[in-house]
């Protein structure tokens, strides 16, 4: 749900800049959480896709804080 909001939120504010990697993590973050719903309910449920999941979205969410601190400043 967590990614879903972001997607959304990126999207309805793409316009103020530095957007497009809030959104790229708010879909990845919706795919993986439904992964991780499907790999719970299979026979023998694991987390190894978490460190798949969270390692790209730390990245994206660094870059995005940078990107929005500089469009902030500029402003």
């Amino acid at each position: 749900m967590a990614g879903l909001v972001q997607l959304v939120v990126g999207v309805t504010r793409r316009m103020t800049g530095g957007q497009w990697l809030m959104i790229i993590s708010g879909g990845i973050s919706t795919l993986a959480g439904g992964s991780f719903i499907a790999s719970a309910a299979a026979a023998n449920p694991s987390l190894t896709n978490a460190a798949g999941y969270a390692i790209p979205g730390a990245i994206f969410f660094l870059i995005a804080a940078v990107r929005l601190g500089r469009a902030a400043k500029a402003n």
